[in-house]
């Protein structure tokens, strides 16, 4: 399937907002690029508003350009449906990344903790400090700073993701609904009471995932109502992580209680601060703060997931006009070798994924075949 200029190669997941795909697209002398293609699902292509809100996320993303955010490339409309495309990561998202290591009874290392809130926080303050064409800030507030949102590349590049429900504007947290936008166990005490928010409620946001790196636990446990948690973000101070974890220097303790004041008059300033706040506290205790470190340690640990990102982007979907032979035989060859490994360790969905591959590589093959052969008689 094709939309516009893009090939669409597999399904990388859908939520209530989009659907998100591997896609691919090519230029002159056979140059192709890989991009992850964000596509509003058919239920909601006629609904007005609900495409208002999915160019307003296309539109500000597209006006991002740092190392640790997702890159927007382009935003187009084919057969009724938009969508824009972004750079396609391989690697994985922060809360991926610590439920693969807890079930192994691993966690990652103190080093590799600072680079990735290090990183997010390096992201937060651009997109917080941007500015329109007139000169005047953005105000722009991410509004759903969690561990599904921050992506970490088998290279070790720290990526802040989705801002699908971010505004360049204070607007308040709640909509004509009153419902809440972003995570609960993650937002600020002024975002659960629907107050007008600033960049300092995802300073917030992102000292409650630095908590949970360093205290090895979620802040709150699954067994926590959504009120509960919301009346103790709203109106109590939270623990320090050495309170669950006695190995928690207390220079960190001080630095996350400072990210995590109620009072957001007494938090850092900017996600600027708490990066330098970090930064400087590594450089006291002589740890290394590298992103070639924090990429062997994930091509160490999750040597499967980057296989399976590999066999992904080897996978040629069939075009919409006709059938190119070599291409689907390398699909074929490709997903046959890496089904044949499935049992070696691959996750359910993603065999399901390899052998449907497979089975219509192969068909793309015996048409292909076909048609060569009638047309060459």
């Amino acid at each position: 399937m094709r939309l516009g200029k893009y090939q669409l190669i597999t399904k990388l997941g859908a939520g209530g907002m989009a659907e998100l795909f591997l896609a691919r697209t090519e230029a002159i002398h056979g140059i192709e690029k890989f991009v992850a293609l964000k596509r509003i699902p058919a239920g909601h292509a006629r609904d007005k508003e609900f495409v208002r809100m999915f160019l307003e996320e296309a539109r500000l993303a597209a006006t991002l350009s740092h190392p640790n955010i997702a890159q927007v490339y382009d935003v187009g409309k084919e057969a009724g449906t938009y969508f824009f495309t972004m750079e396609y990561l391989q690697g994985l998202d922060l809360a991926r990344l610590l439920r693969g290591l807890f079930k192994r009874g691993e966690w990652p290392p103190l080093q590799h903790v600072l680079a990735i809130i290090i990183g997010t926080a390096a992201g937060l303050h651009y997109a917080h400090r941007k500015e329109g064409r007139d000169g005047r800030l953005l105000n722009i507030v991410h509004r759903d700073v969690s561990p599904s949102n921050i992506f970490i590349t088998y290279e070790g590049g720290v990526k802040l993701l989705d801002f699908g429900i971010a505004k360049a504007t204070t607007a308040k947290t709640v909509t004509e609904t009153g419902a809440l936008k972003g995570k609960i166990p993650y937002m600020s005490p002024e975002q659960v009471r629907g107050e007008k928010l600033d960049q300092r409620s995802d300073i917030f946001s992102l000292g409650i995932v630095l908590w949970e790196m360093l205290a090895r636990r979620r802040l709150f446990p699954k067994s926590a109502s959504d009120l509960e948690i919301m009346n103790t973000l709203a109106y109590e101070d939270l623990p320090p992580p050495s309170s669950v974890r006695r190995d928690v220097d207390p220079d960190l303790d001080r630095i996350i209680g400072r990210a995590l004041r109620r009072d957001r008059n007494q938090r850092f300033p900017t996600a600027q601060a708490l990066q330098m706040g970090l930064e400087e506290y590594a450089r006291r205790r002589q740890i290394a703060i590298s992103s070639a470190e924090l990429g062997r340690y994930m091509r160490d640990h999750f040597p499967q997931e980057q296989e399976q990102s590999k066999v992904a982007m080897n996978v040629r979907a069939i075009e919409d006009d006709g059938v190119v032979i070599g291409r689907a035989r390398d699909a074929s060859a490709a997903v046959a070798a890496a089904a044949a490994r499935a049992d070696a360790g691959l996750s359910e969905q993603m065999k399901l994924i390899l052998i449907s591959a497979a089975a219509g590589a192969l068909v793309t093959v015996s048409l292909g075949a076909l048609a060569y052969f009638l047309i060459a008689r």
